[in-house]
């Protein structure tokens, strides 16, 4: 999309009766088609460029810009923005501030998620508890040579009295 079209003009030439970029608005000069922050900061996105001025200044982030490849310009500067925008939004943390509330998140969405964890083994447990009628090791020891199997069966464990070594 050419500068024009950004900017409410034709597309054939950049119109005089065109509007400024944020940018330029702000540093009350004409803006032309060659300005390179009119992508990133078109007139009605005036406060996230204040935002961004306040913490770097309008010399750095055309410095910045002009320091990154032109395919990486769109990730770098809405990353820049965003930065500048939390900044506003909590002048001491900034994106500390979010990166903190995420992990607050996280850590109580694993919590929650160990809890169901466990409540879901025991209800498990319970089930299978009821399904084979035995409660514990202990319990399948005391059972002797009858068992049950993985399957639900009940086995006979048949003792090998009649080897063909009998003594």
């Amino acid at each position: 999309m050419s500068l024009s079209k950004l900017h409410g003009g034709s597309s054939s030439s950049f119109s005089s009766s065109a509007t400024a970029c944020a940018a330029c608005k702000y540093q009350r000069k004409k803006c032309n088609q060659n300005c390179i922050l009119a992508r990133y900061f078109p007139q009605e996105k005036q406060n996230q460029f204040l935002n961004a001025h306040k913490l770097f200044g309008v010399s750095n982030i055309t410095k910045f810009i002009k320091g990154v490849e032109e395919c990486q310009r769109d990730v770098a500067m809405n990353n820049l923005i965003f930065h500048a925008n939390a900044r506003a939004r909590d002048p001491v943390l900034g994106v500390h501030k979010i990166i903190l509330d995420l992990k607050h998140k996280i850590a109580c969405a694993q919590a929650e998620l160990n809890f169901h964890q466990q409540k879901l083994a025991m209800c498990q447990s319970i089930a299978l508890q009821q399904q084979f009628g035995c409660y514990s090791y202990g319990d399948l020891l005391e059972q002797g040579d009858e068992y049950l199997n993985i399957d639900g069966h009940v086995h006979q464990e048949i003792m090998q009295k009649q080897s063909p070594l009998n003594y």
